[in-house]
């Protein structure tokens, strides 16, 4: 059994969960204008890996906490967030791709305007899941929505996914660029909020500062490997498998990791970058063991789409 087969079979379950109590709260908490619904829906419910809910919930069992219904918001909440940076990242100001896992992107289903919209609402969404955290789950304190906010709003704000992405737009054609340029956008862009994911289902599981802080650094490196391989995919994938425009790296000269040291060391770098990140999970969790989260590690290095 491969890791990605791995992956689908252990969290199919999970995957199922998060998608019904992310329908549920666009219900409970933005349903007041019925075409806004409707793309919100689009955006956050049109498939998808929902590798960051995932690792939150799977972080929150490995640290041994007993709030999953209130990680499963948590989750929700993350997802909120990716969910709306995909479709602000393809609008044609920024990448302009037209195609977001194997269908219309939102700003070609429902215009620009109501995209942008619509990425607005997602990311005020996210927040407002965790704000109200300690009124839907009884025992979840103030204090505790408190720092879950503090930490998705720091991973993606400009210190995280949206500095990243303005990095990304800036290296564009950029000429002698290093393997430190290229982690920076990585790590700020992508891996930040992976990090950000596992960290709240430790928060919410209850983990300590040392725990949370192993957690942190074991998301950041896994998410660096995850825009590695997306990166390769993106030179060595049909637009079928990966349900959106390939070669669009290449054709805007982004700063890849591919493109600086060439895909064979890339591959190499993501192998340690996953062994690093198994390893930072050793010895920190207090619940179940770190199979599950050892699997979500290596679906990333393994994964085709």
């Amino acid at each position: 059994m491969t890791a990605s087969t791995d992956f689908a079979a252990l969290s199919g379950a999970d995957r199922d969960a998060i998608e019904r109590r992310c329908a549920a709260l666009i219900d409970r908490l933005a349903s007041h204008h019925a075409v806004m619904r409707e793309a919100l829906c689009y955006a956050l419910l049109g498939g998808g890996k929902r590798l960051r809910a995932v690792a939150c919930l799977w972080t929150h069992d490995f640290v041994g906490g007993r709030s999953r219904d209130a990680a499963l918001d948590a989750a929700a909440a993350v997802e909120c967030i990716h969910a709306y940076s995909l479709v602000h990242d393809d609008l044609p100001c920024m990448d302009d791709d037209e195609v977001r896992r194997g269908r219309p992107s939102t700003h070609v289903r429902f215009g620009e305007a109501t995209a942008v919209l619509a990425g607005d609402a997602l990311l005020t969404l996210a927040f407002d899941i965790l704000a109200g955290l300690p009124k839907r789950h009884q025992g979840l304190s103030a204090a505790t929505a408190l720092e879950t906010v503090a930490v998705l709003s720091a991973a993606a704000g400009t210190g995280g996914l949206v500095g990243g992405q303005a990095r990304d737009l800036e290296a564009e054609g950029m000429r002698g660029a290093g393997v430190g340029d290229v982690e920076r956008v990585h790590t700020d862009k992508t891996a930040r909020l992976i990090a950000a994911a596992m960290e709240l289902g430790a928060i919410v599981g209850g983990a300590d500062a040392g725990v949370r802080g192993r957690i942190r650094e074991a998301g950041l490196l896994a998410g660096r490997a995850f825009q590695i391989v997306d990166d390769l995919l993106d030179i060595g994938s049909g637009k079928e498998t990966l349900g959106k425009t390939p070669g669009k790296d290449v054709k805007k000269s982004k700063l890849t990791y591919p493109s600086v040291v060439g895909a064979e060391r890339s591959r190499e770098e993501v192998r340690s970058l996953v062994e690093r990140s198994r390893a930072a999970l050793g010895g920190t969790g207090a619940g179940t063991d770190a199979g599950p989260l050892h699997a979500m590690i290596d679906f990333i290095a393994d994964r085709a789409a």
